[in-house]
């Protein structure tokens, strides 16, 4: 075997052994690689202000912010939960007794309305019923059940610490990383390589921006629309909007949720605006915001921008739906430069039959 050879398949059983190794840490570092590249050039704005020998304070500013992102909504949930705790344990000592009236509004929900009603006295209206299904759901549950729980819930508390952690070193040393990045892609890929990982960092940047800075400005807009609207808990709808709007016609589904619910409790001229207004708005943003974003940067048809998302999503989860745009951008960038015509080739003209030289293009 030729020494160089060798020294490929040894580094090759080196990555791949270092890749077994943190296998259970795999999502939390591509996160924090996916946030990191999304947000760096806010990094670069905030090392410009405080100056290259305060790159810490940059790093702390934006790994502290990223947490808050990430925990805040939670603490809402599990705050306004322990608010409800009161109301829902006098719903539990009244369906015990009589079981639970169907709500007023519940017979005028247009096209289902008889039907809900229905399904509702037959179910939950049973004296006991609730607590009926309670024992179910719980039957399967005993204490190594309860203990799996707990190492599940575990396990992703700490798969955010990790990420975070690695976050904040990635801010501190991104640049010396980047450096050996280009030098490695440079030595043994060439120009080419070189072109798809700067089309790689604007496709994480577009579907970052594309579905969360979107999703979350399309959030604080509908919070808006439905405390305006007299919905109850408005932030917590407007939070289900935004983070379903990152899933195809998720958002629609929200919105159609509260529009009926706002129908059957009579306030139709009130459903009636807030429906064409969250729809007027998903629509601008799902059709002409995000498609600037996820598209425009990458440029990767929308089509394929869509396919990237709800593959990516069954695929790999939630981390897919921003691995699956980058790895179809990467992916067309790829087929572009193998399908590009070489330098002396000729190309036909479309409709002639006549020959020519492609022009000389420049290194992209």
């Amino acid at each position: 075997m030729k020494p160089e050879t060798a020294r490929t398949v040894a580094v090759f059983v080196l990555f791949a052994a270092c890749a077994y190794l943190l296998r259970g840490l795999f999502a939390p570092i591509v996160w924090a690689g996916l946030i990191a590249v999304a947000t760096w050039p806010l990094h670069d704005r905030l090392r410009r202000v405080f100056g290259p020998r305060n790159e810490m304070a940059s790093a702390l500013i934006l790994t502290g912010a990223v947490f808050l992102f990430l925990v805040v909504p939670f603490v809402y949930l599990l705050v306004r939960g322990l608010r409800e705790m009161p109301a829902l344990l006098h719903l539990w000592e009244a369906s015990e007794a009589g079981g639970i009236g169907a709500p007023a509004w519940l017979g005028r929900l247009p096209g289902i309305g008889d039907w809900a009603l229905q399904q509702w006295t037959l179910t939950l209206g049973e004296p006991g019923a609730l607590a009926g299904y309670a024992h179910s759901a719980m039957h399967g549950l005993d204490f190594a059940a309860g203990r799996t729980l707990l190492a599940v819930l575990g396990h992703h508390a700490m798969g955010m610490f990790f990420c975070v952690v690695v976050l904040f070193f990635i801010y501190l040393r991104g640049d010396a990383l980047a450096a050996q990045i280009d030098a490695v892609l440079g030595r043994h890929v060439g120009a080419a390589g070189m072109r798809t990982r700067a089309l790689a960092v604007r496709s994480v940047r577009g579907a970052v921006n594309g579905l969360v800075l979107v999703g979350f400005g399309a959030a604080i807009i509908m919070s808006a629309a439905y405390a305006i609207a007299g919905v109850i808990h408005p932030f917590i709808w407007g939070l289900a909007t935004g983070l379903l709007g990152m899933v195809p016609f998720g958002a629609m589904v929200v919105l159609a949720g509260v529009v009926l619910f706002l129908v059957a409790t009579g306030a139709t001229s009130t459903a009636l605006w807030l429906g064409l207004f969250g729809a007027t708005a998903i629509f601008v943003a799902d059709h002409f915001v995000r498609p600037v974003f996820m598209s425009g940067a990458s440029k990767l048809p929308l089509v394929l921008a869509l396919l990237g998302i709800v593959g990516g999503l069954e695929t790999f989860g939630i981390l897919g739906l921003f691995l699956g745009p980058t790895l179809l951008a990467v992916m067309v960038a790829v087929w572009r430069e193998l399908a590009a015509p070489h330098p002396g080739a000729l190309v036909t003209e479309a409709g002639t039959g006549a020959t020519r030289q492609p022009p000389a293009t420049a290194d992209r």
